[in-house]
């Protein structure tokens, strides 16, 4: 039987885990939606220009999921959000803006040395597939998954990548 006591830590270890989920997932969606911003790139757009808007659109993501998040967790609590909540919503999401880095850092450093456009973005869609497939691996061991199902959870997060290089393909090609 529980006490009115031990419902407090309760919901505190819930909403942990709850921020633990959206930071790991958040991450793992910001590669995605990289990935869909790198496919839908026009050519003509250059390779910096693309890095500001890549970190452009996943900033504008990430301030729709939060804010999503903040109204959803006001209105389960029945009440505004304390400073810590409110700080913490807003941290729950940074992942998602942070898994477009390897990338950005990736078209900025093309740019700096002069790579085609086209050529650069292939070479960050072909990253990012490989970011996914890793994050795929990691996230599964980290649920317990062993073995031949964690490379096929490796295999279907990098499929998530390869999509975005079909959508490219069909969409410039």
């Amino acid at each position: 039987m529980t006490t009115d006591s031990t419902r407090p830590e309760q919901a505190v270890r819930a909403l942990s885990h709850a921020q633990q989920h959206r930071r790991r997932a958040s991450h793992l969606y910001g590669l995605v939606i990289t990935g869909s911003v790198l496919a839908a790139a026009p050519e003509a757009f250059g390779l910096a220009r693309l890095a500001v808007a890549l970190v452009g659109t996943l900033l504008v993501y990430w301030a729709a999921e939060t804010y999503a998040h903040w109204v959803a967790l006001r209105s389960l609590l029945g009440r505004p959000l304390h400073g810590h909540e409110r700080t913490e919503v807003v941290q729950d999401g940074l992942p998602l803006v942070a898994a477009c880095l390897v990338p950005v850092v990736v078209l900025l450093v093309e740019a700096a040395i002069g790579v085609e456009t086209s050529r650069g973005v292939e070479i960050a869609l072909v990253i990012n597939v490989a970011l996914l497939g890793f994050v795929g691996w990691n996230m599964a061991g980290g649920g317990g998954i062993t073995g031949w199902r964690r490379f096929l959870a490796s295999v279907l997060t990098a499929f998530l990548g390869l999509a975005m290089v079909a959508l490219k393909l069909s969409l410039h090609h």
